[in-house]
């Protein structure tokens, strides 16, 4: 299972690479079109080698998107709004928190420029929050936990989710709210993904949390201003209220909300099977269901 581990590793970082060189390709110089197609090409190459992996290598008979987490049931409309919403409501949280002890100062433009923007940025959010479910709570992660139990994985994912937005503007470094926030709120995530076995309600809950933070509030997501494409704001205040540069989730608020979402996704019910599963998993690995793989 390590080596799937490992393989899945590489695959996502080819599916980068693919879909980086696809969006440049096909967008051009549009900046904003090419960052949305990064991101969409991105997710298809993902499910496409992760497809591969389940069919070749975990002799997977039944459905892959299911069993890379995308089960198309019923209850997955149910479950990724109810993400959306939890996501909504922790940034308004913290949004109320800022204009009560700080101060924002909100514009709102709508043209038909804003309006093609406002397209573009949704999409890139859309499949933004997928692309990053599908490599760190994805087929990786599972098969991780199935090397290594449910603990140390989402420990290590965790990590690396925290890690790889250190490169965005205005980040700080490995001391900064904002790292160990992004590691917190990937902590949320993984625990969504284990309590449904779906990536749905995290992907609806990290589609949510962006889509407030960025489109509705017009405030940086993790550093980045580009989602403001309608209403934009500036907040001012106290670094440990606002975040600063970076936005919320590099501020002592962005930690609060994150704890009040892990509250309300562990208080969430749970199917019995998942909670059996979870705790034969937190007991250590055990030998796969699927016929052996090769690796």
């Amino acid at each position: 299972m390590f080596g799937l581990f490992l393989l899945a590793f590489v695959c996502a970082i080819l599916a980068n690479i693919i879909g980086g060189l696809l969006g440049q390709k096909v967008a051009g110089a549009h900046t904003l079109a090419a960052d949305m197609l990064y991101r969409v090409f991105t997710t298809v190459a993902l499910i496409a080698f992760y497809a591969l992996l389940l069919r070749f290598l975990d002799r997977e008979r039944g459905s892959k998107l299911a069993a890379m987490g995308l089960p198309v049931r019923k209850g997955w409309l149910r479950e990724s709004a109810l993400g959306m919403c939890i996501g909504f409501g922790l940034i308004s949280l913290a949004v109320i928190a800022i204009a009560i002890f700080g101060h924002l100062d909100m514009h709102a433009s709508i043209t038909p420029v804003a309006g093609r923007r406002f397209v573009e940025v949704t999409i890139m959010l859309l499949f933004g929050a997928m692309m990053e479910e599908l490599m760190f709570r994805g087929y990786p992660f599972q098969r991780l936990v199935d090397a290594i139990g449910p603990i140390g994985a989402i420990l290590l994912f965790s990590v690396l989710f925290g890690a790889v937005h250190l490169s965005n503007p205005n980040a700080g470094g490995l001391l900064s709210w904002g790292f160990f926030n992004t590691i917190a709120v990937g902590v949320v995530f993984a625990i969504a993904y284990l309590k449904f076995r779906t990536l749905w309600l995290p992907w609806g809950f990290h589609f949510g949390w962006n889509f407030s933070l960025g489109v509705i509030y017009g405030l940086p997501v993790s550093g980045l201003s580009v989602f403001s494409v309608i209403v934009r704001t500036t907040s001012s205040g106290p670094k440990l209220l606002t975040g600063g540069a970076y936005g919320i989730e590099a501020s002592l608020t962005g930690a609060i909300v994150i704890l009040i979402g892990l509250g309300v996704v562990l208080a969430l019910p749970a199917r019995r099977d998942n909670v059996l599963q979870f705790a034969r998993e937190s007991q250590g690995p055990e030998l796969p269901s699927r016929e052996p793989n090769r690796i």
